[in-house]
């Protein structure tokens, strides 16, 4: 039921309408009406000269015009009044059309009315509804705000503990290696001490069959110099200097490369995996080699072939222009960030990896030493040492305190990209092969076999699976712990467009994601070797080079081109 005052405000519409009909109707007919009087009245005025026309009134005949003259006077009435009653019948006719008209506008309006009444109930019952449905926007707002500060809350938290969680890290990782250098010196001079009379007696031997030797030889150091056909620094004066005995090694064909280390160093709970291009601008001078993310995955770092790394801030989606560090005396081809976020490796065509700051954002040490381009350069775990491979077919581990080339493991082939821990090296070759290495070493411990040149490696975040990208259009994701290949991943038009095209794994080791040589970026799912999405974004070239923040929230595609892209899942 409507309220009284709906009813009030529609009984007084209903009034007005009819007054307003009134004011209408009266303007159409009152001229009609009037015409109307008027015949009336000159039909008593010829009523009454018709009974002046009376024979038995004497004044009559007195007064009467002449025959003729009464002829034609009620000819020319009788005229008029014939017109007159014809338009009184029109006009009798059209009041009649008018009052059937009138009538039938009568059962239109009260239908009309009749149907404003219902329209008038049902907008009462959607004014309540409205009513009802905003109280519960209200309260949905209400709780919506709630749980937005809880979630900011806790997203605050969770930086505070990432943050702490790194440190702990690097703090870990220190103090494991002062233990694996404490426990390396201890097996050596345990090693030292065995071996002392097996050397005695070997002299005694010698001495025996008067053969004399200049350089103490032990089983285990011919084994390594054999296989490594590189002269030792003690090869010239064997008998100034002393041999520093090391950690001996059985070699093994069906090594398992779990036991060397499997320990996870980052961690991402669930990596959203890119939909849309948020942002893209021109990022260098030139063609755009390396981009990697910070481990906070607030900086962004591009490396390309005008010689200079370009930080930038990732802020709401979109990369702001920070800083550059120069001193590159060529095209930076790798890049990659300590542990810590402090540091930053680099590198370059030049023959040279090169070491920056990023507090002072100051050259800290350039590692020169390899023939050709350093096509990788890497931090191990902890970050007192670094790995970096070249096309002149050698493998380098360097001592960032001494900024010295502490061990160089020669190779058959040229190396395309490294990754390593702070125990093992595994290398990609244009050999089509990966090798793994005991880093300690310099061991050679397995190798796998390709079907094309290898492009790029990656490892995931607990270092049990490797991802590889070849020349044969095909990204391979290799199970270390059981030395062997669990899938496959390809795509119908993806083309690795370089000898330099990076395959990286999500934070979270879920997803792969490589750019074509069409400017497409393409993105698997690891479980199940499933294409999860191809990307198209602003790319009119072939990506050389992808990173995905340790966040898992933006993944940073880069081209031929000068142009970067930031790509987000909404």
């Amino acid at each position: 039921m409507a309220s009284p005052s709906a009813q009030y405000n529609w009984r007084r519409d209903i009034i007005l309408q009819l007054q307003h009909r009134d004011r209408y109707q009266k303007l159409h007919f009152e001229g009609l009406i009037l015409s109307y009087n008027q015949l009336l009245t000159k039909s008593d005025i010829v009523q009454f000269w018709r009974d002046k026309r009376d024979p038995h009134l004497p004044s009559a005949v007195s007064l009467s015009p002449e025959p003729e003259n009464v002829t034609k006077i009620q000819i020319r009435h009788q005229e008029k009044v014939n017109k007159l009653y014809q338009a009184n019948g029109e006009l009798a006719q059209e009041v009649f059309e008018l009052s059937k008209l009138n009538k039938r506008k009568e059962q239109e309006l009260q239908a009309t009315q009749s149907r404003l009444c219902e329209l008038e109930v049902k907008l009462g019952e959607l004014e309540v509804e409205r009513g009802r449905l905003q109280t519960q926007i209200d309260e949905l707002d209400k709780a919506n705000g709630e749980v937005k500060a809880e979630y900011d809350s806790l997203q605050q938290l969770y930086r505070t503990l990432w943050e702490q969680l790194r440190k702990k890290e690097v703090e870990a990782s220190e103090l494991i290696q002062s233990m694996i250098d404490i426990k390396v010196q201890a097996a050596a001079n345990l090693n030292y001490s065995n071996e002392k009379p097996k050397r005695v007696k070997q002299k005694n031997l010698e001495k025996d069959l008067a053969v004399i030797s200049t350089v103490p030889i032990t089983m285990d150091t011919d084994v390594f110099r054999q296989e490594q056909k590189v002269p030792t620094e003690a090869a010239g004066h064997p008998e100034t200097k002393s041999f520093k005995p090391f950690r001996s090694f059985r070699k093994r064909s069906s090594t398992c490369f779990s036991e060397i280390d499997c320990s996870p160093t980052n961690f991402c709970s669930v990596a959203r995996v890119p939909a849309r291009v948020r942002h893209g601008l021109e990022v260098h001078d030139g063609e755009v080699n390396a981009v990697k993310f910070s481990p906070n995955s607030k900086v962004l770092a591009t490396g390309g072939s005008d010689r200079r790394v370009r930080l930038w801030d990732v802020v709401g989606g979109m990369l702001q222009k920070q800083k550059i560090l120069e001193g590159s005396n060529d095209g930076v081809t790798s890049i990659e960030f300590d542990p810590s976020g402090v540091q930053l490796l680099a590198g370059s065509y030049d023959n040279t990896a090169r070491l920056w700051s990023l507090r002072s954002c100051e050259l800290k040490c350039a590692l020169s030493g390899h023939s050709a381009k350093v096509t990788a350069a890497k931090f191990k775990s902890y970050y007192r040492e670094a790995v970096t491979g070249s096309h002149d077919r050698t493998i380098r581990i360097w001592d960032l305190n001494k900024t010295a080339c502490v061990n160089s493991i020669a190779v058959l082939s040229r190396c395309s990209d490294v990754v390593c821990s702070d125990s093992f090296i595994i290398s990609g070759h244009f050999d089509q092969k990966i090798r793994l290495w005991d880093s300690r070493a310099g061991l050679k411990t397995s190798e796998i076999p390709l079907q094309g040149k290898v492009t790029s490696l990656d490892i995931n975040s607990d270092r049990t699976q490797l991802l590889s990208c070849s020349r044969d259009d095909l990204l391979n994701v290799t199970d270390l712990r059981m030395n062997e290949t669990r899938l496959e991943l390809r795509a119908e038009g993806f083309k690795c467009g370089a000898d330099w095209t990076k395959a990286i794994f999500s934070p979270d080791g879920c997803y792969a994601v490589v750019g074509s040589s069409d400017g497409v970026l393409y993105v698997w799912d690891t479980l199940t070797g499933k294409l999860e999405r191809s990307l198209v974004g602003q790319h009119r070239s072939s990506i050389n080079a992808v990173s995905w923040s340790l966040s898992g929230e933006y993944v940073v595609s880069v081209d031929r081109t000068k142009m970067a892209n930031l790509w987000a899942d909404c």
